[in-house]
């Protein structure tokens, strides 16, 4: 599952770099962007209940602009 996190995330940032690349708020969207990610993956190879729920409520509140 960890890979394919990965691989989804990595499609979605190429993409969204040449989509991005005339917008203001670039650096911020991909700040949020790896946040996203990095709460998924925590999300993904959670070991125990309180990450799995930290990591999932941190996950749905990071802000999708």
């Amino acid at each position: 599952m960890t890979v394919t996190v990965t691989v989804v995330a990595f499609l979605i940032h190429l993409y969204s770099r040449g989509y991005m690349e005339h917008e203001g708020g670039y650096y911020r969207f991909f700040a949020y962007l790896n946040l996203f990610l990095f709460m998924m993956l925590t999300l993904v190879t959670a070991a125990n209940y309180p990450l799995l729920f930290v990591a999932g409520k941190a996950s749905g509140s990071v802000p999708t602009c």
